[in-house]
């Protein structure tokens, strides 16, 4: 059987949607399931309609879950242990350069543990090492 969004929504409703969160997560963390592991935006607003919420509910709710992604939203992790010699730079560097363009989210992580081939760095889950601008740069146009 083929996996269908109005049939999906209403059985959340019927969990307590959208009044209980936890009823809203699971159905934005099934229409990720079901879309291959990302969320396409024009689904979100689909299910916000459904549900009878506003788009921007449900836009925070993915952005709060780290577990949840939108299919057009890319990910940078940057680490920011101690003993990393050019985290701030880095950080700096992409709050400069991109600031809150929307192309993609910022995350501060705790140590990648990667310390002797830093500054590491994540892109949609893929650790890179020895980090700079070029490598961002390209991570970035790429998309």
């Amino acid at each position: 059987m083929e996996w269908n969004l109005t049939e999906a929504v209403n059985y959340y409703r019927k969990q307590g949607a959208p009044g209980d969160q936890s009823a809203v997560i699971a159905l934005l963390r099934e229409m990720q399931q079901e879309n291959g592991g990302a969320i396409p935006r024009g689904l979100l607003s689909q299910a916000a309609e459904g549900l009878g919420v506003k788009e921007g509910l449900l836009l925070a709710l993915v952005k709060r879950l780290p577990s949840l992604r939108l299919s057009d939203t890319h990910i940078l992790e940057l680490c920011a242990g101690p003993n990393c010699p050019k985290r701030a730079d880095l950080a700096g560097f992409v709050e400069k350069t991109y600031g809150k363009t929307g192309k993609f989210t910022v995350k501060t992580v705790p140590c990648m543990r990667m310390c002797g081939k830093g500054p590491n760095i994540k892109w949609d889950g893929v650790l890179y090492h020895q980090a700079d601008e070029a490598l961002i740069r390209k991570l970035v146009e790429e998309r």
